[in-house]
């Protein structure tokens, strides 16, 4: 019997061993690239899974696409652009590598892989992986965003070097200023030259508070709220009834946030009044609002901040404090105000610009600064 039990603990042991080293993260490790059509001229793309950890450093996996000129790359290899996307959706379907249009929402791709640079688009874990999807949930998003860097390393003849610049719209310029904030501890092996946000939801709280547009406010609270009911087991009994709660389970289910289709708009109806709630009010909203808004602590690279002066999902006031602010801790700040610009089109209407000012950075010219800002 002792030597049945000895064998016993030895096998838990060796299972318990094998168990964390198969669990363990290796952040960046490529899983698969598989070569799809459809990238632009001169290049050659393919769709990436790899590994990644959440905001607690737990493994998971992302997926994305990745775009890269052909020919030969440079001795010191080709510089990397991580584009981190808008909202579009918490379901796993809602994945952009996904859509037929995976090319063209990212903004001027043929101008970024005509400057000979890789392009890597992280999907965030969630969308086209099991989810749940940590929306709005910075250090997920960051870890994503840095780890799709690593996994554009690993891909054969792609000659990702280790310089990166990363550049997001909406949800996405939320990732990318949080990606600066966790560069430095996350990917220390990888140098970060530049973070560019086009809209970003900075301060989480005032942004809810000043969502012009009604329908996309609680489109984002619901994602919000279901997301991190997942994520952070926060209860929804806090904020909804029981009926409430299976209508946001509906909601969440649907992908897209700005155009939304009538079944869509008739559940946000019967939500209005998750819209009208203050979640900074309630714990532990409250608390996760703080935690996933950025400016924290510095980012750590030059900034480029692009704001349509019409957006009605994210506030032009909210962002202009984010600026002062950023200035004030000595952050060096390009800021550029879009007249009549509105949200959607935000990193578009601001490409020739953002994409002037990552030329200088990678070619090593010293960062514009717009502090203080008038």
């Amino acid at each position: 019997m002792v030597r049945v039990r000895i064998a016993r603990h030895c096998i838990a042991m060796i299972c318990a061993f094998l168990l964390s080293s198969i669990c363990r993260a290796e952040p960046g490790r490529l899983i698969s690239a598989t070569e799809i059509s459809g990238a632009p001229a001169g290049a050659k793309a393919w769709r990436i899974r790899y590994e990644t950890s959440d905001q607690a450093g737990h493994v998971t996996e992302s997926t994305g696409i990745l775009v890269s000129p052909l020919g030969a790359a440079p001795k010191e290899g080709r510089n990397v652009i991580a584009w981190a996307h808008g909202t579009t959706g918490i379901a796993e379907s809602c994945a952009p590598s996904q859509s037929p249009h995976a090319f063209s929402s990212i903004p001027s791709l043929d101008q970024l892989v005509g400057k000979g640079w890789v392009v890597v688009a992280t999907d965030y874990p969630g969308l086209g992986t099991p989810g749940p999807h940590a929306y709005l949930v910075g250090k997920a998003a960051a870890h994503a965003v840095l780890d799709s860097v690593r996994a554009a390393r690993h891909v054969p003849k792609v000659n990702a070097s280790s310089h990166y610049i990363v550049w997001g719209l909406s949800q996405g310029a939320h990732a990318a200023l949080f990606t600066g904030e966790e560069a430095h501890p996350y990917a220390p092996e990888l140098h970060l030259v530049g973070v560019a946000a086009a809209a970003p939801p900075t301060d989480l709280t005032k942004n809810l508070a000043a969502t012009g547009n009604p329908v996309v406010h609680t489109i984002l609270t619901a994602f919000a709220a279901e997301s991190w009911s997942q994520v952070y087991h926060a209860d929804l009994s806090t904020i909804l009834s029981p009926m409430k709660q299976r209508v946001l389970h509906r909601l969440a289910q649907t992908c897209g946030s700005e155009d939304p289709a009538l079944r869509t708009k008739i559940q946000v109806l019967r939500l209005r009044d998750l819209g009208k709630i203050d979640l900074s009010a309630i714990e532990p909203w409250r608390s996760l609002l703080n935690t996933n808004s950025a400016g924290h602590q510095p980012v750590g690279a030059p900034l480029f901040i692009a704001q349509g002066t019409k957006d009605v999902v994210v506030s032009p006031n909210v962002t202009k404090q984010f600026v002062d602010e950023a200035c004030k801790r000595g952050e060096r700040v390009r800021f550029m105000s879009i007249p009549d610009g509105v949200h959607r089109t935000t990193a578009m209407a601001s490409s020739t610009e953002a994409i002037r000012w990552m030329t200088d950075l990678f070619a090593g010219k010293p960062a514009s600064n717009g502090c203080p800002l008038n």
